[in-house]
């Protein structure tokens, strides 16, 4: 063998090796760029998400802005009155609910779709036989190490428990619930106090009202603790929270996700479940 040859075969050798470790680097980002475009189709479409937006921005020019409150108080009443901003369209509800029963449709894991406006937060809400699962697999099944958002397997699958758990890891490439750490930022957190909740049965408007900082254990994860408690509990723990008023008929969602602040830190975003009705 000449010099050239044997020249070419170290080339080749050289390029496949280089394009081998290029994957082996990059395929958890690939795998995950994949299981996104393969929900394209589920995702609520972009008019109905405009929608949300503007409706959003609309909410946070007309509410009083005050995130250095710390009253949270019980209110005693049958059901909480509906208000011109507890509508949305028909038109734009549907469509969401519509959306939701699809993504479920195909995958019966799949119960919702939650987005945050002007976040990365952005996904389908998926729920499993137990809270492993999905740390490590997509909405679809695939294995993935990104995960994806799911609700604690103790909880109703329809968000009517009292308290209703997400979790999502917080990648370092911001994707899944990476996001929920910037609200431990007042000013952040002031700018994003809504969040939107879509399953196939109705469509829920997210009032966020705290970010707290707990450990993996806490009994904030305890879907027993009576509201009277945990909404306490929960604010002690709270690193930035709004003044927030609550009844007997109030579901509650929290956004948990890993931090580094101290041994199996947990950031906990916790908003109030309001479900809008039609005909705005």
């Amino acid at each position: 063998m000449n010099k050239k040859n044997i020249f070419r075969i170290a080339a080749a050798v050289s390029a496949a090796l280089l394009l081998g470790g290029f994957y082996f680097y990059f395929k958890d980002d690939i795998a995950q760029d994949k299981a996104e475009n393969d929900l394209l189709p589920f995702k609520p479409i972009m008019v109905s998400q405009g929608t949300l937006d503007e409706i959003t921005d609309d909410i946070m020019e007309t509410t009083a802005a005050d995130t250095t409150a710390v009253n949270v108080s019980y209110t005693i009443a049958n059901e909480a009155p509906v208000t011109a901003s507890d509508t949305i369209t028909d038109e734009v509800r549907q469509s969401l609910v519509k959306s939701a029963q699809s993504l479920n449709s195909a995958y019966p894991d799949a119960i919702g779709w939650l987005y945050i406006p002007n976040t990365n937060i952005s996904y389908p809400v998926t729920q499993g036989s137990d809270n492993e699962y999905y740390l490590s697999h997509a909405f679809d099944g695939s294995s993935l190490k990104a995960g994806t958002i799911f609700l604690d397997c103790r909880c109703e699958n329809r968000f009517m428990n009292p308290v209703n758990i997400l979790y999502g890891h917080s990648m370092k490439n911001g994707t899944m619930f990476a996001g929920v750490l910037n609200f431990a930022d007042s000013s952040y957190f002031e700018s994003h106090r809504y969040g939107w909740l879509a399953t196939p049965e109705t469509v829920y408007r997210i009032d966020f009202f705290s970010c707290a900082k707990t450990d993996y254990n806490d009994e904030l994860y305890d879907g027993n603790t009576p509201i009277s408690e945990w909404i306490p509990h929960i604010c002690e723990k709270s690193v930035v929270q709004r003044e927030t008023e609550y009844t007997d008929n109030d579901r509650f969602i929290s956004l948990s996700t890993c931090s580094y602040e101290f041994k199996n830190a947990r950031t906990v975003l916790t908003g109030r479940l309001v479900e809008m009705t039609g005909g705005r």
